[in-house]
């Protein structure tokens, strides 16, 4: 009895001294080895994965490595200009396109009819209009940004989001006594198929520059006469806006565009704070809050538009936010011309589209997919959803970029339909 007493203390003793080791182990076995199924997002190299006129042109040179962090490409831009940043692949098509143009106005900047009218502007009576026009140029802050700020709350479940009361503003008087220059500019950057209010503060100036030599010193300004463009130049025409937005942007002032905009939103179901968010909160420019509202609207019938609306105003801060939201509406419009969509529902900050038919569809502008932890408790959430739905939910995931095979090859254990690809955009 005794030697089974004295066994047992010896066991308890053992443990004791064993147990304050393991608790200062920084990396458990059990961690660690839960951590090796996941994969360690690559860094791709430009040259493998972009069409050659995105690699390299006249101007510009997009270096090698690639980082894939936050859901996003990671691009920088050598260039004739400075060196660019670009958050994903739409941001790479946008930053290119600008790079093209400030090269094609830079060269008409040289000529001697530019350099006349520009002295004979300063002289005109119109003179003190041109500080009055200042066309939005958002700022742009740190990370987190884009798809990853939107999936952060995700794993805290669906949510409802309230509708709110009704709104108004506008700059319209601020506008007033400068509505021929913002005309011209806005006029000129739409000829060029650039956004007319880019961030881009190099083009910005050049757009004032030539706006300016136009409207109050008569220079005659024609796309056909630019210089001819390079390869990419003409390859970037897949980055042009919506027809619709095209129009819009053509054919109204910012303070009209800004009405427009308002009552989009607001007739989705946006509160009139979130609304006014957008519109005034630094994150999407005119044209991107317009792409926006142009696409929701195109889900016409989609119950409860405004949660995302309200998402939007509420987490961008940033440029590939906006692009964030612009580009995942996009893709759900492009979804229900050939699957209708009933109604969104949030997982967090993340919207969820809701076939009619029943499926969960999930919407990513994704540039490139790996099996992370995130994306793993993504997965999870979004099966969680798929359960309440009743009747267990097929779940369809909808990507604009790449997937990794593991991550096909879990999602698709799971039961789930994987189809990426759905925006080439710069990709081969």
């Amino acid at each position: 009895m005794k030697t089974k007493q004295t066994k047992i203390l010896c066991v308890v003793v053992a443990l004791s001294a064993t147990l304050p080791c393991l608790a200062q182990t920084p990396e458990p076995f059990e961690v660690r080895r839960a951590e090796a199924v996941f994969e360690e997002l690559p860094e791709l190299q430009a040259s493998n994965i972009l069409k050659p006129e995105f690699l390299k042109g006249p101007h510009f040179v997009v270096r090698e490595p690639v980082p894939t962090a936050a859901g996003m490409n990671q691009f920088m831009i050598d260039s004739d200009f400075g060196v660019f940043e670009a958050d994903g692949n739409e941001m790479l098509l946008q930053r290119l396109k600008e790079i093209d143009a400030i090269a094609r106005l830079g060269e008409v900047s040289r000529t001697d009819e530019f350099k006349k009218s520009l002295l004979a502007a300063a002289k005109s009576p119109l003179n003190s209009a041109k500080n009055i026009a200042r066309d939005p140029a958002q700022a742009i802050s740190n990370v987190p940004k884009g798809i990853m700020k939107f999936l952060g709350r995700a794993k805290e479940g669906v949510q409802n989001v309230g509708k709110g009361g009704g709104g108004d503003g506008g700059d319209g008087n601020r506008m007033k006594d400068a509505i021929g220059y913002s005309d011209k500019k806005r006029k000129i950057a739409l000829e060029m198929g650039i956004d007319p209010y880019t961030t881009n503060t190099v083009l910005q100036k050049q757009l004032d520059d030539l706006a300016w030599a136009s409207w109050a010193g008569g220079f005659s300004f024609s796309v056909a006469t630019l210089p001819i463009s390079g390869a990419a130049g003409a390859a970037l025409t897949v980055t042009d806006v919506n027809s619709t937005v095209d129009d819009l942007l053509r054919e109204k002032s910012p303070s009209e565009l800004e009405q427009i905009n308002r009552s989009t939103f607001r007739s989705m179901g946006a509160s009139a704070s979130d609304t006014e968010r957008i519109l005034h909160g630094g994150a999407l420019t005119p044209t991107q809050a317009a792409t926006f509202a142009v696409h929701l609207k195109a889900l016409k019938g989609v119950a409860n538009r405004g949660a995302f609306i309200k998402a939007a105003a509420q987490k961008s801060t940033t440029e590939a936010d906006a692009l964030f939201c612009v580009y995942t509406a996009a893709l759900m419009d492009q979804i229900n011309q050939k699957n209708p969509i009933a109604r969104i529902v949030m997982l967090g900050d993340f919207p969820i589209c809701v076939a009619k038919d029943g499926p969960i569809i999930v919407a990513l502008q994704w540039d490139y997919a790996a099996w992370t932890p995130g994306a793993a408790s993504f997965t999870d959430e979004v099966q969680k959803l798929a359960a309440k739905s009743g009747q267990g939910a097929h779940v369809t995931v909808d990507l604009s970029g790449d997937v990794s095979p593991r991550l096909r090859d879990e999602l698709e254990k799971r039961g789930m339909t994987v189809q990426d690809r759905l925006v080439s955009g710069p990709l081969k």
